[in-house]
């Protein structure tokens, strides 16, 4: 055990840990709110923004695209700058954009700025758990990140409670011509309270000290000392002992490579490339490509095809008529078959903000939660996470295959849940690994690459789904659903 993971096990779990996962959880509420949540405010949003299908596709993808565009950079400034210097200033940047995005009056003005709020909240995607890492010890570390993953669950709850009181109800319906084009309907609304956990998370960070792990790896002792002593203090009510003293100077002598800010020949671009290559070679290239693969999989499964979770549970819901003995897909689309949101010559029919899913919503983020504790529990008397993850892969993989046949319509919501969800939870699993896999000085770069991957998945996903599961829902949940068992065959390059 270094020195350093010696002082956290002594200090312990306490107070500033619960602040730090509290802050974070809600910045893990952010990202999924600006991603995931565009698949209740994009269908609510066509009648406005006079979008088609490709259209409709192409926003709610916006975000990913954004955070894939912006990962890497992202990562190369928290390794060089520090984990709550980048958080505080993309937080603030992402909120504005997301509050300007809000009141766009066409489809290509609210893509580019769907786009640039993906951009900036891009860095709370991965450096929250990069950030919380440098808080825990090893042995507390993997159960610290699942409870702050575990708040993805309250934004799945979050996002369709306020969707329920603006679009689901007639108490919030309204229509206020502003200036121009610009007419002001529930959805803006909506979309503006996706912020407020990132106004929130904000605010409390600010009484955040940066990572005591990273400055002490550039060599600043006087603010690492003191972040140290201010963790201790608030879990323990007492400062650093002298050996706790001791044993950290001991580990930033001790410390192999350091992040150092001083001004490198090399220019901007070479030195982003040069940073990120000893995740190129041994010992981390063979377990670091297979972990970037397995992400991919995860976000096109919990994020791609997931971000069409409402409206495939409002298009289920409102399909009238007697669905006994139908199969999912068949209740979707038999027996006209349109897409999931009808196109641009189906506009006026459709041209209103009612969704009907939401309950079912609720449902899978009662789930996330749920199995979020479950995993919390589980890794208490099984440390080793790879038998949670096959088990989940199985288990996502089988019920992907039920929804091809299964007729009641139960089984087919919970075997759509339970297909979705495990891959999400599984993704904070991954997130644990590397962050334990990976040293401090390319730990963000690791997270935001693999979580960059991620999102590619989950633009692919998004996009795929969205034009083509229409035309071949029974074909596209087969492959799908052969995606985990990929994974698992993947499960012994894991860093589990």
């Amino acid at each position: 055990m270094d020195n350093f993971n010696k002082v956290l096990d002594e200090i312990g779990f306490g107070r500033m840990h619960m602040f730090a996962t509290l802050t974070l959880g809600l910045l893990q509420m952010l990202t999924i709110h600006e991603t995931m949540g565009m698949g209740i405010l994009g269908p609510a949003s066509v009648c406005d923004l006079r979008m088609n299908q490709v259209q409709l596709a192409a926003v709610t993808s916006a975000g990913f695209l954004g955070i894939i565009c912006s990962s890497y950079f992202w990562g190369y400034i928290t390794d060089k700058k520090g984990r709550r210097w980048t958080l505080l200033r993309t937080i603030t940047v992402s909120n504005v954009c997301s509050i300007v995005s809000m009141f766009m009056v066409d489809f290509h003005s609210f893509f580019v700025m769907r786009f640039l709020t993906g951009i900036f909240v891009a860095a709370p995607s991965f450096v929250a758990a990069t950030y919380l890492s440098e808080f825990c010890s090893q042995r507390i570390l993997a159960r610290a990140l699942t409870h702050m993953y575990m708040f993805t669950g309250f934004a799945m709850l979050y996002c369709p409670a306020w969707a329920v009181l603006f679009l689901a109800t007639k108490f919030m319906e309204f229509e206020v011509d502003v200036v121009g084009d610009l007419t002001l309907r529930p959805w803006r609304f909506l979309g503006c309270l996706n912020c407020l956990p990132g106004v929130i998370a904000f605010f409390l960070l600010l009484a955040l000290p940066e990572s005591p792990k990273f400055l002490l790896n550039i060599g600043d002792t006087k603010r690492g000392m003191a972040a140290m002593d201010l963790i201790c203090q608030r879990n323990t009510g007492k400062p650093l002992s002298a050996e706790q003293i001791e044993n950290l100077n001991l580990y930033q002598s001790a410390a192999s490579t350091r992040v150092t800010r001083v001004k490198s020949e090399r220019n901007f671009l070479r030195s982003m490339i040069d940073d990120a290559m000893p995740l190129f070679r041994t010992p981390f290239v063979g377990l670091f490509m297979a972990a970037c693969l397995v992400m991919f999989i995860l976000g096109m499964m919990a994020n791609g095809l997931g971000l069409w979770y409402t409206a495939m549970r409002n298009r289920y819901n409102m399909r009238k008529g007697n669905k006994k003995g139908m199969s999912f897909c068949r209740v979707l689309f038999f027996p006209e078959m349109r897409p999931l949101i009808e196109s641009e010559k189906d506009f006026e029919p459709v041209c209103n903000d009612t969704l009907e899913g939401f309950n079912d919503s609720f449902i899978l983020g009662a789930a996330y939660i749920i199995l979020y504790n479950i995993c919390w529990l589980t890794l208490f008397c099984m440390p080793k996470k790879k038998v949670i993850f096959v088990v989940s892969m199985l288990t996502s993989s089988t019920c992907g295959f039920l929804l091809i046949f299964v007729t009641d319509p139960w089984v087919q919501l919970f075997s759509l849940v339970f297909f979705l969800a495990l891959p999400g939870v599984v993704i904070s699993l991954m997130g644990g690994a590397l962050c334990l896999f990976v040293p401090t000085h390319i730990r963000a770069k690791a997270l935001c690459i693999s979580l960059m991957w991620c999102r590619c998945g989950a633009a692919m996903g998004t996009i795929l789904t969205g034009s083509g599961f229409h035309n071949n829902c029974e074909i596209s949940l087969i492959a799908i659903a052969i995606l985990p068992l990929i994974a698992v065959a993947l499960e012994g390059y894991l860093p589990l």
